[in-house]
């Protein structure tokens, strides 16, 4: 019997705080080499993009799945996670998937903050104000004694709203500033959150010790970070290597020009499980690019459907 599970469902069961565990466990996975991820596949189409992410945790889960992403101009409609035993071949669940897509990206922003910034970093300067700005910004707090953060976007009506939005729901001091150039002063963590296609950050900005997540984009051709900045860093990040070569824009453009080298970047379940030599955080800047990963939403969708035959939620199909 295969369980549909809706966005409603998922509300009920789930929330940031608890993808962070989930997320934390699947990059020990995959430092250990218990999962398998390939790169995603795309396909643009004329009206829109069809994209397809198989992912398998080992380990004692046994579990393979995939996204599906049909967005032809409903995102909240075409995304969906397929959940199937690797035990006994059967079709465990159909999960809608924009809200544990939100959860499990602030997540994993959270791990990589949780092990590359200082347990009392207090201050975080942001690029971006939508639906994902207000996760990252919650899940850091969750892992943080997080004080003040720093908002720029573009639309100004909306970057206020945000602050208001968040600084009630956190109990934290949520402001905008006027210039992209203010975002990292005294932060010691920024975040991108964009979906822009050149540099909104830029290395110059950039005068003190602290973490840098890219978070935003996921496509070869952008780049939320300028190479200065990437060029800079002490030590690089990724949630994947080989995601990263087609999906990396920040780093690609680097890497294309020659000064930088994929074996001199890291991939998170590495320092998750204490392989990378993480440097002390005052000795420059530590940047974490996150793509988004299939293993992330098998493992995400994996607890839903634990959760949904627990508390009797879901509509079980027969197929």
């Amino acid at each position: 019997m295969t369980i549909l599970i809706t966005e409603q469902d998922v509300e009920s069961m789930l929330s940031i705080g608890d993808a962070i565990p989930i997320m934390e466990e699947v990059f020990r996975m995959a430092g250990e080499g218990e999962t398998e991820n390939p790169p995603r596949y795309r396909m643009p189409t004329a009206k829109g993009f069809m994209q397809f992410g198989p992912g398998v945790l080992h380990g004692g889960r046994q579990v393979a799945g995939f996204k599906l992403w049909a967005n032809f101009g409903s995102p909240l409609k075409g995304t969906w996670d397929f959940l199937y035993s690797m035990e006994t071949g059967e079709f465990l669940a159909i999960i809608q998937a924009h809200l544990i897509s939100k959860f499990r990206t602030a997540a994993v922003t959270a791990v990589a903050v949780k092990r590359l910034s200082p347990r009392d970093a207090s201050i975080l300067g942001m690029y971006g104000s939508g639906r994902q700005a207000e996760a990252q910004l919650e899940a850091i707090c969750a892992v943080r004694p997080i004080r003040r953060a720093q908002v720029y976007s573009r639309t100004r009506d909306k970057l206020e709203a945000f602050c208001r939005r968040m600084s009630g729901k956190l109990n934290i001091e949520v402001i905008p500033v006027a210039e992209p150039a203010q975002v990292p002063r005294d932060a010691d963590i920024v975040v991108t959150i964009t979906k822009s296609e050149v540099p909104v950050l830029f290395g110059k900005w950039v005068t003190r010790p602290c973490l840098v997540v890219g978070a935003g984009a996921n496509h070869w051709y952008e780049r939320e970070i300028d190479e200065k900045l990437v060029e800079s860093a002490k030590f690089i990040v990724v949630d994947e290597k080989e995601h990263s070569k087609v999906e990396g824009g920040d780093l690609l453009w680097v890497i294309g020009h020659g000064r930088l080298r994929w074996d001199q970047v890291w991939n998170l379940g590495d320092v998750v499980i204490g392989r990378a030599p993480v440097p002390d955080f005052g000795d420059g800047i530590i940047l974490f690019e996150s793509h988004g990963l299939a293993i992330e939403d098998v493992a995400i969708a994996e607890k839903a459907y634990e959760l949904a035959r627990a508390r009797g939620i879901g509509t079980s199909i027969t197929l």
